[in-house]
């Protein structure tokens, strides 16, 4: 039983593993996304040149810039949800351990029962021997007196 435990506790553990490296790549795009828009802003500041105006690159330049705030927009929204997902999973995770070092607890209590209850046989044990060893010596000695 503590075997399948510590396998379920194993397995949370990869789970919460695996939602941390998406929500860093979620992350990494984010930031990604983010200079896009930076250097999409710059190129359209530099591209524009006192008194013209290019129609058609003004336009590709705000649809793109409009798909990348869209981008953003999406990957916070797909951010918060691996956050939200990641809390549940940290909760199981904490009560897989949880319910793993209960059995550990238990195991710990039944050997230790169980070391006491041997201590208290051998204990009874050497008691016998000690009483048979006493009680064989004193029949010898009577045996000795009494043959003298």
């Amino acid at each position: 039983m503590l075997k399948i435990r510590q396998q379920r506790e194993d397995r949370h553990k990869r789970i919460v593993a695996d939602r941390l490296r998406q929500i860093t790549t979620v992350r990494e795009q984010l930031v990604a996304l983010e200079h896009q828009v930076v250097d999409e802003t710059d190129a359209i500041r530099k591209g524009q040149s006192p008194g013209t105006i290019d129609l058609q690159q003004a336009i590709r330049h705000r649809s793109w810039l409009a798909h990348l705030h869209k981008a953003i927009l999406d990957g916070q929204a797909r951010w918060r949800f691996l956050e939200a997902r990641l809390v549940q999973e940290r909760a199981a995770l904490t009560e897989a351990a949880k319910q793993r070092r209960i059995l550990e607890k238990l195991k710990e209590r039944q050997y230790l029962r169980y070391r006491q209850e041997e201590e208290k046989i051998e204990t009874r044990e050497a008691d016998d021997q000690a009483t048979i060893r006493y009680v064989f010596d004193r029949s010898r000695e009577r045996q000795l007196v009494e043959s003298s």
